[in-house]
């Protein structure tokens, strides 16, 4: 293939945020590093090969390379983390995989929707700290959202509501106990939220809205995967600050501590209705100056084990216990799932995406999809209502197997 010059300078440019020198690059993709020297200088006629061995040695996907104004372009090859290395490499291929599929269905017309609630998202005045703005951003995140507390099962409610009400795909995966806590591409043409569903429901929680909030926030940084949630840059102590704010507001906090008062109650209130881990929780009071440190550090020290001791009250000791190391069901994105099921009944993709995204087998997915007839459109649509089914028939139903495939 000739090369005009801007492939190999994209080549280039790739290969010097990631800090490899040239020999390094040929020897890990199999290449002379005369030949590398070439295809980079624009001087030497290159084959797809070479150029997918680079990609795949440098962690990229080759449309990074050639289509470097495209979203796969935009994004950094050296993500922001905090640790991880081979963990936050896998789950980088697994957003650039996604972010392959929204590229090849978008060529094809099946286009995300636009997620124009993130343009509408309060912007940092130059006159606000980051924690002012996390508040800010945060009641702003409420009103769009409009999401009770509803313990735990808010994580998947809540997932709805921002690709529903915002447009932001969201993906919970099982990535493995070591895995980073999760994952957001915050560019506008594919905002997207992956979250570790190999962690405790309450954490899950937190960082999905951690996530969210740099996904809002569009502070410049295109890729994050998180390792942990630790304050260590400004961009995370913001989007945990957001999720505080956002999962925990202080009203509801009040609110709650006016009916039951200072106390266990109210605690195990709070634990339920928010959905929060323990900590997050203890550390958000103190934040918000309802406790003092010397609180925060003996509560702390109790745990929610010494909560349940303290409780008197049975049924909120057992809704403590019964949520205590749940973790959350898988999900895929919904958004990008659809427009996938879209794309395959018209041939634009294979259905091996859409069974990856669905956990399913994709010739079970072939099967299944094959036997729909053009008459299941009437199908699902008639009318069981009448004439009733005679007590005998009724009964007859529980014979089979209620869950058989």
């Amino acid at each position: 293939m000739k090369d005009e010059g801007s492939t190999g300078a994209q080549i280039r440019r790739l290969r010097e945020q990631t800090g490899f020198a040239v020999k390094e690059l040929a020897e890990g993709a199999g290449l002379d590093i005369d030949v590398v020297r070439e295809i980079e200088s624009g001087n030497q006629d290159f084959e797809t090969e070479e150029v997918f061995a680079i990609a795949e040695f440098l962690g990229i996907s080759p449309l990074a390379i050639f289509e470097p104004d495209s979203l796969l372009g935009r994004l950094p090859v050296a993500p922001r983390t905090n640790g991880g290395g081979g963990s936050c490499a896998k789950m980088r291929r697994l957003l650039t995989s996604l972010a392959e599929l929204h590229h090849a269905l978008s060529l094809k017309g099946h286009h995300a929707l636009i997620p124009s609630a993130i343009g509408k998202a309060p912007r940092r005045e130059s006159s606000s700290t980051w924690l002012n703005h996390a508040d800010d951003l945060a009641d702003w995140t409420v009103d769009q959202l409009g999401i009770a507390n509803n313990g735990n099962i808010r994580l998947g409610d809540l997932a709805a509501a921002i690709e529903h009400y915002m447009g932001i795909d969201v993906m919970v995966e099982a990535s493995g106990a070591d895995a980073p806590l999760g994952a957001s591409i915050t560019d506008t043409e594919f905002p997207f939220i992956l979250v570790n569903a190999d962690q405790p429901t309450a954490r899950a929680l937190f960082t999905l809205a951690h996530e969210l909030g740099h996904v809002l926030s569009q502070d410049g940084c295109l890729l994050n995967i998180d390792i942990n949630l630790r304050g260590l840059t400004d961009g995370k102590r913001f989007a945990n600050a957001f999720a505080a704010a956002f999962l925990m507001p202080e009203s509801q906090i009040q609110e709650i501590i006016d009916i039951h008062e200072r106390g266990a109650i109210s605690l195990a209130h709070m634990l339920i209705e928010f959905g929060v881990s323990y900590e997050s929780l203890i550390f958000r009071l103190h934040n918000l100056k309802v406790i003092n440190a010397y609180g925060r550090d003996r509560l702390r020290s109790a745990g929610w084990p010494g909560l349940v001791h303290a409780l008197g009250d049975a049924d909120l000791s057992r809704t403590l216990l019964s949520t205590r190391g749940t973790k959350p069901e898988r999900r895929p994105p919904g958004l990008l799932t659809n427009r996938c099921w879209r794309g395959m009944l018209v041939g634009h993709v294979s259905a091996r995406p859409l069974a990856g995204l669905l956990d399913i087998d994709v010739d079970d997915l072939i099967d299944s999809i094959e036997s729909v007839g053009s008459e299941s459109m009437a199908v699902i649509n008639g009318d069981y209502s009448s004439p009733l089914d005679s007590d005998e028939t009724t009964r007859s139903v529980f014979d089979t197997d209620p869950v058989a495939a």
